[in-house]
């Protein structure tokens, strides 16, 4: 067989290519690429509604009561209407795919910040949230169904 010399080693050159080749179509495999037929708002659109929440943890836990989620003003915002049983509250937040963050904010007299992630087909989110009227932090686990 017929060996090539790279560098002072010696290596089979059948191996070499092999290796080589499978080095990069791991690394292509490894590259998520970005649909760029993917519609932000078709997307968001997923999350529209009215969604049942389940408060797991806090200090009102468990808490059960209804958010309705609305069109934000950009194609990846989203308002959560009612979060926290704060009837008037709206938090915004950017959604991307299954995962959302809710900037810090202040809606109704509390301050909002968190991350959530919904189900591969959007039938249930599970949100993750800090909520605090001035009282101190709360600490809020929950999970919406529609």
């Amino acid at each position: 067989m017929k060996r090539i010399r790279i560098k002072g080693e010696r290596v089979k050159s059948k191996f070499f290519f092999a290796s080589v080749l499978s080095l990069l179509l791991l690394l292509v495999a490894a590259c998520e690429t970005d649909d760029p037929n993917e519609d932000p708002a078709a997307n968001r659109d997923k999350y529209l509604g009215v969604w049942q929440v389940t408060e797991n943890t806090g200090i009102n836990h468990p808490q059960f009561y209804q958010v309705n989620i609305v069109a934000g003003d950009g194609d990846d915002e989203i308002v959560i209407r009612g979060l926290y049983n704060e009837v008037n509250s709206q938090v915004g937040a950017i959604v991307s795919g299954t995962q959302l963050t809710i900037p810090n904010q202040f809606s109704e007299g509390v301050n909002y910040v968190g991350t959530g992630n919904a189900n591969a087909d959007y039938s249930q989110i599970a949100l993750s949230f800090t909520a605090d009227d001035g009282s101190g932090p709360d600490q809020v686990e929950a999970v919406l169904v529609p």
